[in-house]
């Protein structure tokens, strides 16, 4: 006798058998992964993520965690903006200097330098530029009113004397742009 649904025995592992597929594809919502190659100044080409959380960048002895911009508001000065970055680095490994640079445009300009960067814990520092006025050529890209890609260098040079390089791509949407001009109490364009 053919099995069908109608069985009893079937309508319970039918179900299972659904409810299997659902939850297998619960997760499975595809979302098309979007980026961008873009070639710096200095000929290097980085792929940047357009539509996804930025993952960190490593070499396996140092990794960039984060890149953020934020304001800087020190009451009855003009409102300012500087770049902060999360470096991480393997047990051992000692940090003596750290230049980022953002390589998009020429002139290449120099974000951060670090001469004596000191690790915080578990292999952590945080660093932060000084701040900048929005017309400052660093980040006078935050005027504009379009979405922007910004590639920025770390050149980290350690206690053994080994050098490392690495390139952290940034999306910015106009969206952010628009708060960020919003918080500098700069008018919208």
């Amino acid at each position: 006798m053919p099995l069908s649904l109608d069985t009893p025995i079937q309508r319970p592992l039918a179900a299972l058998a659904l409810a299997a597929v659902l939850l297998n594809c619960g997760g499975c919502l595809m979302q098309p992964n979007i980026s961008a190659k873009v070639v710096t100044v200095d000929g290097q080409t980085v792929e940047v993520p357009l539509n996804t959380v930025a993952v960190p960048v490593t070499d396996d002895v140092v990794t960039i965690n984060t890149l953020q911009f934020s304001p800087w508001v020190v009451p009855d000065k003009p409102r300012q903006i500087t770049l902060s970055s999360i470096i991480k680095f393997k047990e051992g490994a000692v940090p003596t200097h750290i230049v980022i640079e953002d390589v998009t445009d020429d002139p290449i300009e120099e974000i951060i330098n670090e001469p004596s960067p000191k690790i915080v814990k578990d292999g952590l520092i945080g660093i932060i530029s000084r701040p900048y006025l929005p017309d400052d050529d660093h980040v006078k890209w935050v005027l504009t009113l379009d979405n922007n890609v910004r590639v920025y260098r770390y050149t980290v040079t350690l206690k053994d004397g080994s050098t490392h390089v690495l390139y952290r791509g940034v999306f910015i949407p106009a969206q952010m742009k628009n708060l960020m001009r919003f918080q500098l109490g700069i008018p919208p364009g």
